[in-house]
């Protein structure tokens, strides 16, 4: 049986174009599945995992029914997109400029922790769409800078991560300034009971789309557990990085004084790294993300704070869409344990294989 193509799901050739020259082939499953419906203007509830291609999911078929359905009169923001972290905003933005760059369309990203006249400035000028963050969007719509009343198209990304997060009640708030005539597009990893009240609240006779059951290992993933006493994790690590078996690698730690300690071991031993953390400036870890998609860096070290952002970042960095050919992953978790190794735990020489990256979390 023929795989289905990009070709085969009725897209303009503006689109097919970038897609080719951003290397994408095959649809991913939820690419393959969403797209036809939401090109008909349907609701769509998601069920994905970060690394399904769902950023392309959505943006793909925005951008064309943009594209072909221009605005009348003033410009106004026709597309809201609310994402959990600073990072993803950034990364869906890039997304949009990629997909969209022979369209003409504008969009701009928002979020906080940085000055916000940019921002303000981008939407002065006019964009169709806004990738935000709920915090930073809050305090834009109340004074006066974003106005949602023209809005046709919204997308929830990742609504369980904003429940976790705290961010519930703030995306409930913008929820209730938008129009109740627009598509609503919601996707969220799990369901627990009040994710799945919101999207009941919110959608008007969705399609749901599930490309992996809820609450599983991303199969994408080779998982490792290596018992060390806490003396020897270091020498473990160093063991792990050497030779060119584990090309990139994100190192999670409890504190940040261990990710900037761990960091610069690491660079000590040869190997580019940086640690990226909450006393780190947004203008520095933005650049961090940015050395590690360009293979700048070797490893990163996140703080355990910021696991969400970043394994959410190892996955579009690797993949961005799966339509790409993927690699796999491996995740190797060194706990600290006084006792010997277990019985049927293999060695480190033993276990380590060659992958495209790996995440790696020190206990």
């Amino acid at each position: 049986m023929e795989r289905t193509t990009f070709n085969d799901l009725g897209l303009i050739e503006p689109i097919l174009k970038a897609l080719v020259e951003e290397g994408y082939t095959h649809p991913t499953p939820i690419q393959a599945q969403a797209i036809p419906h939401l090109a008909q203007g349907r609701d769509l509830l998601g069920c994905a995992q970060t690394g399904t291609g769902k950023t392309a999911a959505f943006a793909i078929p925005i951008l064309q029914e943009l594209h072909q359905n221009p605005a009348a009169g003033k410009k106004a923001i026709r597309t809201l997109i609310l994402t959990p972290t600073r990072e993803l905003a950034i990364q869906i933005g890039e997304s949009f400029t990629s997909y969209g760059r022979h369209l003409g369309l504008k969009h701009t990203v928002i979020f906080g922790g940085v000055g916000q006249k940019p921002q303000t400035d981008a939407l002065h000028r006019g964009v169709d769409i806004v990738v935000a963050t709920p915090g930073r969007l809050l305090d834009l719509m109340s004074q006066g800078y974003v106005h949602l009343n023209g809005l046709e198209i919204f997308v929830l990304d990742e609504a369980d991560r904003m429940l976790d997060m705290g961010f519930i009640h703030d995306v409930k708030k913008v929820i209730a300034k938008l129009p109740a005539k627009r598509q609503t597009l919601f996707f969220s990893a799990t369901m627990p009971p009040e994710i799945a009240k919101l999207a009941n609240s919110i959608l008007t006779n969705p399609v749901k789309v599930e490309v992996a059951p809820q609450s599983t290992t991303a199969e994408k993933v080779d998982q490792h557990l290596y018992f060390v006493d806490r003396t020897d994790k270091n020498k473990l690590l160093l063991h792990l990085l050497e030779g060119d078996t584990i090309r990139e690698a994100l190192i999670f730690t409890r504190t940040k004084h261990g990710a900037n300690k761990v960091a610069k071991l690491l660079v000590q031993a040869g190997h580019g790294a940086e640690a990226i953390h909450g006393n780190k400036s947004q203008s520095a870890r933005q650049q961090a993300l940015k050395n590690f998609k360009e293979g700048k860096l070797r490893a990163w070290w996140p703080r355990t704070s910021q696991r969400a952002a970043s394994t959410s970042m190892a996955s579009r960095t690797s993949s961005t869409s799966t339509s790409r050919t993927s690699p796999r992953h491996t995740c190797i978790a060194l706990a600290a344990q006084a006792a010997p190794v277990p019985a049927g735990v293999p060695s480190a020489s033993a276990t380590t294989r060659r992958r495209n990256s790996s995440a790696t979390s020190s206990a």
